[in-house]
């Protein structure tokens, strides 16, 4: 019986010597993927808590305002509470405590970005303690790998970074009749439509044709209102009149991206085009402009209005 004994606690002794030698007194939890996207675009999208719910692989606590939120998988919640140019710090909590962790993001040649996240835990004296600490720590690493395999999917994809696809082309209308006019506010649809009207009413005078669908840009003067210009494609050369000018357009390089709705979904993917081409060092040469694809005038819902933008590009 003592010599069972004395085996016991020798079995005991290897086992809390093991947990010692194997399980150090403070844990470092680290994932790394690389996604095939710019760091600052990769920044962009994770420091903004309300995408957050585009990619997680979990659901958002309910109740909770993405905006502040904390978001749920399995027995942990993660939330941003420090955001700092492409670096985070994300705070995972569970009913064992808040552990916060870091997540960085460093840019790779041929425009992708390598994340990087890791987490300390202390693990303390008590082997007990040790053991609970090492089996939070693989739980944690778990929760890692499925949340950073999301993100890696969900920032490689253009479309989820941007909000839109695009194709790179010319155009082929080059020859176009023009005006513009001055409005102290944003230019309503029957303002648009009005220079259109002028144009189309020219273009019979002058026995042409117009080859394609009406052409918008609308620049901010701030605070002095808005510049107006219009176009339509037409197939020779007229005698300019009565403010409506010809224009030869040159051939060029153009971002074309085609958009569904009104105006705020437009002036979105306004913002989203400057971030592109903020972030891969694109050069514009020349004003935007939209070509009305849907008759605004006859089709009254916004959300059915179809406009492809032509941004020129170099």
């Amino acid at each position: 019986m003592k010599k069972l004994a004395l085996l016991l606690f020798a079995i005991l002794v290897l086992a809390i010597a093991a947990v010692y030698y194997l399980i150090p007194g403070t844990l470092v939890v680290s994932e790394t993927v690389k996604i095939n996207c710019i760091a600052e675009a990769a920044f962009r999208n994770l420091s903004d808590e309300q995408s957050w719910g585009k990619w997680w692989p979990g659901t958002a606590d309910a109740g909770v305002n993405a905006a502040t939120g904390k978001f749920s998988l399995g027995n942990n919640r993660y939330s941003l509470s420090r955001k700092v140019t492409n670096n985070f710090e994300i705070l995972v909590e569970s009913k064992d405590g808040v552990i916060p962790g870091e997540m960085n993001l460093f840019s790779i040649p041929h425009d992708s970005t390598l994340v990087r996240w890791r987490f300390t835990l202390p693990a303390g004296n008590n082997p007990f303690k040790r053991i609970a600490a090492y089996a939070r720590a693989v739980s944690l690493k778990s929760d890692m790998h499925t949340i950073l395999t999301r993100i890696q999917t969900y920032l490689s994809d253009f479309k989820n970074v941007y909000g839109f696809s695009f194709r790179e082309a010319s155009t082929k209308d080059t020859l176009l009749i023009t005006t513009k006019s001055f409005s102290a506010e944003r230019p309503t649809t029957d303002f648009v439509y009005a220079l259109i009207n002028k144009l189309k009413n020219f273009c019979s005078s002058q026995n042409c044709n117009i080859t394609g669908m009406p052409m918008l840009n609308v620049t901010s003067l701030r605070p002095a209102g808005f510049q107006v210009m219009v176009a339509l494609p037409v197939n020779r050369l007229v005698q300019e009149h009565d403010s409506v000018s010809i224009i030869k357009m040159v051939p060029g390089k153009f971002i074309i991206t085609d958009v569904v709705g009104g105006l705020h979904t437009i002036a979105q993917t306004y913002q989203q085009l400057h971030f592109y081409f903020q972030d891969y060092r694109r050069t514009t040469m020349a004003i935007p402009f939209e070509y009305l694809l849907t008759n605004r005038q006859q089709e009254t819902d916004t959300s059915k209005w179809v406009t492809r933008i032509y941004a020129p590009v170099y």
